[in-house]
């Protein structure tokens, strides 16, 4: 009897960590030892550049020779890709870290990267790969 009462109580208990632990994983949050919680979906806050940020962005990326380059086997199937804010860039394509002058100057880009491609500077979001901005590369924004 004493042996069932005991097995009882400890399926209870399980059964009731299990639903505490699924309710933490419901609210998609991770629970530091100092009691702060972050967020499993981390989100960037939405970037909106100046044209004069656009401007200081292409200059300092202009001298960089890494333009996407087609004719590689790794790139080749990105050559139909029509950079578009929203769009995820191709596998294959590797976004650069902006230049230091411009983390400098923009400490809140550090989680965005760049591509050129196509003649156009794309600004991507680090964690998604998105493409948040788009921008010419050989002429100033207007």
């Amino acid at each position: 009897m004493k042996a069932s009462t005991v097995l009882a109580a400890l399926a209870m208990m399980l059964n009731t960590g299990a639903v505490a632990f699924a309710q933490s994983n419901v609210q998609g949050a991770v629970e530091l030892s100092n009691g702060t919680k972050i967020s499993q979906d981390p989100s960037l806050p939405k970037l909106n550049l100046t044209n004069m940020q656009r401007e200081q962005i292409r200059k300092a990326v202009l001298t960089e020779h890494n333009e996407v380059q087609f004719r590689l086997p790794t790139t080749k199937s990105a050559k139909d890709f029509t950079p578009a804010v929203g769009a995820k860039i191709p596998n294959g394509v590797k976004a650069q870290s902006l230049p230091t002058p411009v983390l400098a100057q923009m400490p809140e880009l550090r989680d965005y990267m760049y591509v050129k491609m196509k003649d156009q500077v794309l600004i991507v979001n680090g964690m998604t790969s998105k493409v948040v901005d788009v921008f010419p590369e050989t002429q100033p924004p207007s």
